[in-house]
């Protein structure tokens, strides 16, 4: 071969190597910088918020008397409920989570109520707390509130003492039903000038319920000129009746002021029937739901017989909010739920949407703390009236208060209270 075209050929031999060495360094280069990106990728995923956590149900206790004398009323506040929880999970929840109830029997006895709302704080850990129906259990309820700094919302209990400062748990206590006091100021025009109740016989249950309505009722009555003939005390499991009523009889009593539950207020008028009594009855205390009354005893027994309440179910315009009302006493029958218990399952109702606002005003910060400190602001129109707390009157609201009456086996309102 010539000498220059061996020359020429050894180049460009060179030149093919040094070109396939240079380029096979550019490959891995553009390979690195992917396989870079490949690691970074699942850092960058990590570091996003997770957001299960955040969709948890929103836990909150409740305590409800489920056993014992007065179990069908703590059933009947469960129920509406429910009704509030399913209506606010239907509308997409509160803060965005659905609402979870923790349910537990405080039986209506103190000690039970306190061990309740222990396990509800300490073992599942909730941030509010609605209960404990009873006035003595919910007074019993109030200072393991504050010893762990968890806020109370009172569906039932009407002791004055419950939202009076210097009552031990006061500070983290808020009740939207309204104390002895509010009934006793609401009948105040009409107790004795329209009910002609001048000579009264006052027959409670043996609690702080039934003796502060005692104390209160009688205020009222004497200041408007009647007087208290006796007072009687019976315990809530008390069957008997007949000797203290025997004893009304035979006084000069032209009336008698009950103050407990549906179910002995019917015990009551049984025996009252069989002993042939006329005085005007007047039942207090927002456990007394009329329709109740009568189907646990019978509307011949009822007839004319006075009730002061706080929710009437078929008149909506009564309530809060008419359109609400309405829709409440049709899904109430919907599900299948007794007549007995309409008049008493309001009080859940209200009490959890009092909850759920409160727990949107705090920001969504459910800490106790947040929460005592929204529950002032709540304003929620509801089926017993608008529950706002006015902090002059002890972390109190102002609900509506009727008289009804039972008319031909039907409860009526009477129309002289609105004048």
């Amino acid at each position: 071969m010539h000498k220059k075209s061996v020359v020429l050929l050894i180049t460009l031999l060179i030149l093919i190597a040094l070109l396939f060495t240079a380029c096979k360094p550019a490959v891995e280069e553009t390979a690195a910088p992917q396989a870079k990106l490949e690691e970074v990728a699942p850092e960058e995923k990590e570091a996003e918020p997770e957001q299960p956590a955040s969709k948890e149900p929103i836990k909150f206790g409740v305590i409800q008397p489920l056993t014992g004398p007065v179990a069908d009323a703590g059933a009947y506040v469960v129920s509406g409920l429910k009704i509030g929880v399913d209506k606010i999970n239907a509308e997409g929840g509160v803060c965005g989570r659905q609402l979870e109830p923790i349910i537990m029997d405080g039986k209506n006895d103190p000690q039970e109520s306190v061990n309740a709302a222990e396990l509800l704080i300490t073992r599942d850990g909730v941030p509010i707390i609605m209960g404990a129906w009873g006035s003595s259990s919910t007074l019993a309820v109030m200072p393991v509130m504050e010893r762990n700094g968890v806020p109370l919302i009172v569906e039932t209990s009407s002791s004055g003492k419950i939202t009076t400062p210097g009552t031990p748990g006061f500070d983290w206590t808020y009740r939207f039903s309204p104390m002895s006091l509010m009934e006793s100021e609401a009948a105040a025009p009409y107790i004795v000038d329209k009910l002609g109740m001048t000579k009264v016989a006052i027959l409670n249950v043996n609690n702080d319920w039934g003796r502060g309505a005692a104390e209160v009722f009688t205020n009222v009555i004497v200041a408007n000129g009647g007087e208290i003939v006796s007072e009687d005390f019976i315990e809530q499991t008390t069957t008997d009746v007949l000797p203290q009523l025997t004893s009304i009889k035979n006084s000069n009593a032209d009336s008698i002021l009950i103050t407990t539950g549906a179910g002995q207020i019917a015990t009551i008028l049984k025996q009252y029937k069989e002993l042939g009594m006329t005085q005007t009855v007047l039942t207090t205390g927002g456990s007394n739901y009329p329709v109740a009354i009568m189907n646990l005893s019978s509307a011949e027994i009822a007839e004319g017989t006075y009730h002061l309440v706080f929710y009437v179910p078929s008149e909506y315009d009564l309530a809060g909010d008419p359109a609400v009302a309405k829709w409440y006493f049709e899904e109430y029958y919907k599900r299948g739920l007794p007549d007995v218990g309409l008049g008493e399952s309001y009080r859940g109702f209200d009490g959890v949407h009092v909850i759920a606002q409160a727990m949107e005003l705090a920001g969504c910060d459910l800490s106790p703390e947040a929460l005592q400190a929204a529950i002032p602001l709540v304003e929620f129109k509801g089926l017993s009236g608008t529950v706002k707390f006015d902090e002059r009157e002890g972390h109190q609201s102002r609900p509506n208060v009727y008289l009804t009456k039972i008319e031909n086996g039907v409860m009526v309102v009477p129309d002289f209270q609105f004048d």
